[in-house]
């Protein structure tokens, strides 16, 4: 199977379940961090900002903020799941995800530039919005691949929701 995901035709659809599957897992197990151990994630972001000679001088310690954080980034990782798993049927998900992702590096850089010029806000902008273009480009790519005829018989791993013959 190995040998047959790096060789197969379709490189679109290989491509996308690398970024896709990163990403999966770039959002799933931070999201149990932020719920389970928060502390953790918040030192992450404070030693972040002394890397650059930033000290981030408020307290975070809001369940309310802890919840929506751990709910929006489990919901990023699960669209990439859902696409990973069959980008035909899940691709109207794309759009979801851009707005998610979309809005929260908006909202990083907002806050950078007209609240707090904490470096790591803006350096989480980049990311966040590196992070839509590769979601945006990989899915599409490998959308448009399998709309236009690409042989679906090939893909490794298969469409999951596939039609029987």
């Amino acid at each position: 199977m190995f040998r047959g995901f790096w060789h197969q035709p379709n490189r679109a659809y290989r491509n996308m379940q690398i970024v896709l599957g990163l990403l999966a897992i770039h959002y799933f197990i931070p999201a149990l961090i932020y719920f389970f151990a928060p502390q953790i994630a918040v030192d992450q972001f404070k030693r972040m900002g002394e890397i650059v000679g930033a000290s981030y001088p408020f307290s975070e310690e809001s369940h309310l903020w802890r919840v929506l954080a751990a709910g929006n980034v489990f919901t990023l990782g699960f669209l990439c799941l859902l696409m990973q798993l069959d980008i035909r049927r899940f691709y109207p998900v794309l759009p979801v995800f851009v707005v998610l992702k979309g809005f929260s590096s908006l909202g990083y850089l907002y806050v950078f530039l007209f609240t707090l010029r904490y470096p790591v806000f803006f350096g989480v902008f980049l990311w966040d919005g590196c992070n839509v273009l590769l979601v945006w480009h990989f899915a599409r790519k490998a959308y448009h691949t399998l709309v236009a005829g690409e042989n679906e018989t090939n893909l490794v791993p298969p469409l999951f929701f596939r039609e029987m013959s």
